[in-house]
This record gives C-alpha cells, structure tokens and sequence, in this order.
C-alpha cells in the first residue's frame, strides 16, 4: 500500500505489503558479469541451444514489450511482459539486434535464446492476453490481505504540500469502538497472513490505541501480522517501536524535504525541526528498517543531496532511500513548486546513482518485476479502512460518500451502488482504456494510476519515458550490489 503520508505522484502506486522495501531479488535470475573476456563463454551457451524441427517450421514474430539499455560493459534486454532479464557482452549487441529484427531467421545462434525468453514468439501469440491473464492472476491473489489504515488525519505538521491540506473530514480519528470493530473484522478474514500499514495524518498520534490493537491482534492464533509505519518521523517512543518490533513490523517509511530553511519552509511546525526528524529515524533503525522518501520540488533540488551526506555515516544500518515528486493540485496548489517531469527524472537518476556510488541502498522504485499489478488499488485483497470504518479503493479518498463500502459489527458492507460487485474482483480495469492498449509500457504500468486519469490528469509513469535509465538502475540495485 502507500508508504507516503505527503502529497507526491508517487501516491498513485499503492503498493502491496510484500514487496513495500522493494529489494526482493529476482528469482531464478542469475547474474553473470558482462565482460569482453568472456564473449567466448556466451558464444558457446548460444551454439549449445539448437531449434527442434517444429520450431523451424513456425512463423515467428518479436515482441513488442521490451526494452534494452547499455551499463557500462554490457548491454540489457528486458521483457515487460514475463520480466525476463537479459545481459549480455556489449560485444554481442550487434548480433542480437539483427535476430531481433529477422526473427525468422532461426540459423542465427542467438535465436533459440531469445525464443526461450519470450523476446520472439510464434506468431499467433496473444501478447495482450497473456498480460491480462498476469494481471489478474495477481490482482486476485489471495495468499496476503493488506490494509492500509487511516487511524487519524490529524498531524502535527503543516506541510505546503500535503495532500489532505484543506480538505475537509466528516471523521478525522478512529474511535476505540473502530478499533474493536477492525479487529473483529480482521479475525474472519480467510487469509493467514495479513498486512497492516499504519497511515495517516501522522499515525503516531494514535501510538497508544495501535499498540493496543496490536496486543489484542498478536493473541489471534488464526493469523499472523505484519506491521508498516508512515510517518513525519517527528515522533520517537522506544516502547512503541520496541514493542512493535515484537508484532511483526517490517518497516518504517518516513519521507523529508531537506534540512534547516528547507525543512522549515515546505514543512513548518512548532513541534520538531529537521534534525530531530535524524535523530529520530537512526532510533528508529535498532527495531526496523527505514525507508526514507526524499520529496522534491523546486526549493530544494539543488539541496536534495544534503539529506544523503547526513546519514552518510550511518550506511552500515537498515536505511533504505526513494525519492517523488511534490505536485501541485486544485485543492492544494503549489505551482510553484513543482517541477517539470524531465527535471525531476534527471535529477532522481543522478541522485540515486551517486548514493548507490557512496554505497546507500535505493530501493527499487520502477515497477519492474511487478507481476502485472502496478497498483494496490487493482488488487481484490488490498484495501483502505478510515475513520467510521469506511472502506475505500484508493487512499486518496477521505469522504465517506467515495467509500465502496464500511465495516459494521465486524462485517463488511457493500455500498447499494457496489453491491452487485462483491463477487467480481476488483472494480478498477485496467485494460478498458483504449489509449492504453497500444503503448509500449501497458504490461510495466497496467493502465496507470486510475485516480489521475478520472480528476483528468496524467495517468501514467512519470518514469515512462525514463525507462532505460530505470532499467539501468534496476540492475545496479539488485545485481551490481
């Protein structure tokens, strides 16, 4: 689910529990350095897979969704529909492309590889189908139930750019009778394993009524928990995150703008400045790992940096870094602010490059390797509970009448306009809109984040013209670490 709880296009992916830290390698991908002294190597691999004769006789075609990327010695090929990751010698390139461009010509020693990896297939291969199938084969997976609570929308910061700023709520705080109806709820749901992120307005707030919860959830012997935090980080309690610790909790994902005038600026309050933002996230690290998000805009992208020279000592601990980008909209304008998508893709790309050279762990922020959900807000089994026990798609939506449903007596009803879809999956298809269904990225992006493309705006990636260069830094992340 979000990990967020600050206004940055970022929110439009609600990612699920599993993958929040966003560091799970890839399985069953080996890596295997791409050096000129070992062409030979890869020549040889090639030569030893041979077509059988029911291949030669196909007509064959190349897929449409791949991309590819040169780092350093060595050239990467990746298929957005199956998530195949290819690397090869530079060397080789020449050879691969010209396959790639006949794929009827099976004499080739490169073709059977890339035949096996889907990056040519038989010509009657329904590419659209197979990511339709993905895609709700995974939004449909039952193994996790993830809930991302809004226990409280108060906070204790006046951000410039939040995206709950001026809007008004007909229940800003879970009450104790919210608590006892979410967790009787909780206890009937058929999933074993559950994810919670707690989120807000500032959830630590509430510390005191979510450790509670947890106590009394930690004694369900049907299920097992796990816990995330969105926070302002403005709030350190050893109790709390000691004891959390002991619930399950997997991460804490706080986000910042920067130090002293920046800090004040973009997030003023009278209750903590930046450093005791730093200090309090180091604290945090001895129960959980921390992920920070690096919110930019125009008044501090040239100071951006400094927040990763402040915990440049610190590397040896569980802190993890993202970066998203502060947007302005008609609620919450802040033109002024924002910056355009190529600025701030160039600058994220430099900044995660040089903390990746210092030796700080970036969490993976494409969407590759998704298996086909780009969002949580596609999946049945991923869900947004607020005040009141609304249940929302998205947490983007505060108002009750937006809700597709509510939590009563520990079980959940169907708004009247939802009712005929209780047994229909999720609400939210992804391939319903025409533009999508000829774009190159459609497997990486699944049509996008709804919520923008139904208040008219952008609904897709800003990464999307990015893509090689996110490719580029996937493979640093994961493989070249």
């Amino acid at each position: 689910m979000l990990q967020y709880p600050y206004y940055t296009e970022e929110h439009s992916r609600m990612i699920p529990a599993s993958s929040k830290i966003g560091m799970n390698k890839i399985k069953g991908t080996k890596k295997i350095e791409a050096t000129n002294t070992n062409c030979e190597k890869w020549l040889e691999a090639f030569k030893q897979l041979r077509s059988s004769k029911l291949q030669r006789r196909k007509i064959l075609k190349t897929s449409k969704y791949y991309i590819s990327a040169k780092i350093d010695n060595c050239v990467l090929y990746y298929n957005l529909v199956n998530d195949t990751l290819l690397s090869l010698p530079a060397a080789l390139e020449e050879g691969c492309i010209k396959c790639l461009e006949n794929p009827n010509d099976k004499d080739t020693i490169y073709w059977q590889k890339l035949y096996n990896d889907h990056f040519i297939l038989d010509d009657n291969h329904d590419e659209m189908k197979e990511i339709q199938h993905r895609h709700w084969r995974s939004a449909n997976e039952v193994s996790e139930y993830s809930l991302t609570v809004l226990c409280t929308l108060k906070c204790n910061s006046e951000c410039t750019y939040c995206y709950q700023r001026n809007l008004e709520f007909e229940y800003e705080e879970m009450t104790e009778s919210d608590f006892d109806g979410l967790y009787q709820y909780l206890c009937q749901v058929p999933q074993r394993n559950i994810h919670i992120n707690w989120f807000g307005g500032e959830p630590m707030l509430l510390k005191n009524q979510i450790l509670s919860f947890c106590r009394k959830a930690d004694r369900d012997r049907k299920h097992l928990y796990s816990h995330s935090l969105s926070t302002n980080g403005s709030i350190y309690d050893e109790r709390f995150f000691r004891e959390m610790e002991q619930y399950g909790l997997t991460n804490v994902n706080a986000s910042m703008v920067g130090l002293g005038d920046n800090h004040n600026k973009l997030r003023p309050s009278q209750d903590y400045d930046a450093e005791t933002v730093v200090k309090n996230l180091l604290k945090m690290t001895r129960h959980t790992t921390v992920v920070i998000n690096i919110n930019l805009c125009k008044s501090n992208i040239g100071q951006a940096k400094e927040i990763l020279e402040r915990f440049v000592s610190y590397q040896y601990l569980p802190i993890r870094f993202s970066f998203s980008r502060i947007a302005s909209y008609d609620h919450i304008p802040c033109k002024e602010e924002e910056l355009d998508i190529d600025t701030y893709m160039k600058r994220v790309i430099e900044l995660s490059n040089w903390a990746l050279d210092q030796g700080f762990v970036i969490c993976d922020m494409s969407c590759f390797q998704n298996f086909g959900v780009y969002c949580g807000a596609y999946s049945k089994h991923n869900e947004v509970v607020g005040p009141g026990l609304y249940v929302y798609q998205c947490d983007r939506t505060y108002n009750p009448a937006d809700a597709k449903g509510q939590i009563v007596e520990g079980k959940f009803v169907w708004k009247d306009n939802c009712a005929d879809c209780e047994n229909a999956g999720a609400c939210l298809d992804p391939f319903a809109v025409e533009e999508c269904k000829d774009c190159k990225i459609l497997p990486y992006c699944n049509g996008g984040c709804d919520y923008l493309r139904k208040i008219g705006k952008s609904a897709c990636p800003v990464e999307k013209d990015y893509l090689e260069e996110y490719l580029k830094l996937y493979y640093r992340i994961f493989y070249q670490g």
